[in-house]
Parts: C-alpha cells; structure tokens; sequence
C-alpha cells in the first residue's frame, strides 16, 4: 500500500494525459486531479467535477474487480475521449449496466450507473485474447 506516500507518475501535456497505476485506491487521487485539470483547459470547465467523479469511479472498479496494472489515457481534442484499460478478465457489460438507478439498499451497482449520468458517451471494449477490458467514455463540445 502507497498510502499518503504514494508517487503516482502522471505524464500530462496540454492535451494528452497518461498514467500507470496499480491496486492502491489512494493512487486515484492525482489521477483524477490531472484529468479535471484537462477538462478545464479542453473547455469543459462547467463539467470538470462530473468527469473526475466518473473517472474516480472507473479507476475504483478497475481496482476492486479487475486486476492491475490500470492504464488511463485521456486526449482532448474536438471533444474529450478517456480510456482506463485494467488487465483482468472483463465483464459482461450488457449485465453491469443498468438503466435505473440500483436499489436503494443494493451493496453494488451504482459504479457504472452514475458513470453514465456524467458523460455524453461510454463504451466496453473487451480486448484481445487476454481479456483486458477498456472502459472509454466521451464528453462532446456542445454546439454554439
């Protein structure tokens, strides 16, 4: 465990972050950090919160349900595109996601369901033969 002594490498420019993490949930932090940060220089100052939020909570369920290493990769561009691959076996996304919010009582399950509130888009790639599993998920320039 990295605890408060944790040095996570986050490589950032103004339009491209990338990151290596391993199990330890206090590795999060400068992660999320570096992508609000993104966010408010891509123009998404308004929704940089939402996106850290939803960043953390993929970063946590890589960690609790796929194994390590955790690669974030985010680019901003036309709009802002975010990727955290983990090296565990996947999961069934059709079964992870929901379309109304989990039970109020329910131990899991809100993960992935509020991840789908925050941003414009998300996807599940599965991967190749060693069933890594990429998590992408979108926010899009809004119309002037």
């Amino acid at each position: 465990m990295c605890a408060a002594y944790c040095q996570v490498d986050v490589i950032a420019d103004s339009h491209h972050i990338e990151a290596t993490i391993g199990a330890d949930p206090s590795e999060i932090a400068p992660v999320r950090a570096a992508v609000h940060d993104l966010a408010q220089r891509a123009g998404f100052g308004d929704r940089a919160d939402d996106l850290a939020l939803a960043i953390n909570e993929l970063i946590a369920n890589a960690q609790e349900h796929g194994a390590a290493p955790i690669h974030v990769v985010a680019d901003a561009g036309a709009g802002l595109h975010i990727e955290v691959s983990d090296s565990g076996g996947g999961f069934d996304w059709s079964e992870a996601v929901q379309e109304h919010p989990p039970r109020p009582h329910a131990r899991r399950g809100r993960g992935l369901w509020i991840v789908r509130q925050l941003v414009d888009r998300v996807t599940v790639d599965r991967g190749g033969g060693d069933g890594t599993t990429c998590v992408c998920i979108d926010l899009h320039q809004q119309a002037a």
